[in-house]
């Protein structure tokens, strides 16, 4: 059983749906990438534009390839995905004969992108204000969002409409603290 520490249902329940997940695995083998991107489909290593080669799968995550065997995983929008999306990197490694393609255990979340909706517009201006200048940036000429970084936690997207993005959350403890923080200064 994987253990991601992210849960999916208690997440939608409260409202929360995840956007992207970023996760790394390190299979600590050397690589060549022009060769594996002439023999993995799907693939491309342009060293010239990026210096990893990128693996986009058809209908799943994109894996960023390094010479160093770290492998990142991102654009997933659950766990099921990014287990199919590492199968399917581990099975092209695998057939091109790669011995250990790490485990599915092994990878590691580094970063859940999520959103919900507050029940109503806010105020930015006068939010900012009252976060406090030293965790809030709100420079609504240069971006249309109040920026709050959570003291310890992930960085909070604030839109007037309502809308907040919450980034830089590894488990779902971390995204339901955020939420609960917003909602709390925001609705209280």
């Amino acid at each position: 059983m994987v253990s991601f520490n992210l849960n999916e249902d208690e997440l939608s329940s409260a409202g929360v749906a995840i956007k992207n997940i970023v996760a790394k695995l390190d299979l600590d083998e050397e690589f060549d990438l022009s060769y594996l991107s002439s023999m993995i489909p799907n693939s491309s290593y342009e060293p010239e534009q990026y210096p990893s080669l990128v693996f986009r799968p058809p209908g799943l995550s994109t894996v960023l390839v390094t010479r160093t065997g770290k492998l990142l995983f991102t654009g997933g929008d659950s766990i099921e995905s990014l287990r199919d999306t590492y199968r399917c990197i581990s099975g092209e490694l695998e057939n091109i004969g790669v011995d250990d393609v790490g485990r599915v255990e092994e990878i590691e979340i580094v970063n859940v992108v999520s959103t919900f909706e507050l029940d109503s517009n806010v105020d930015l201006n006068y939010l900012s204000i009252n976060l406090g200048l030293e965790n809030t940036e709100y420079e609504p000429e240069q971006f249309p969002g109040l920026v709050y970084r959570i003291e310890n936690g992930p960085v909070v997207l604030i839109f007037s409409s309502g809308k907040v993005v919450v980034t830089g959350a590894e488990s779902s403890s971390g995204i339901l603290d955020a939420v609960n923080t917003i909602r709390e200064l925001i609705l209280d």
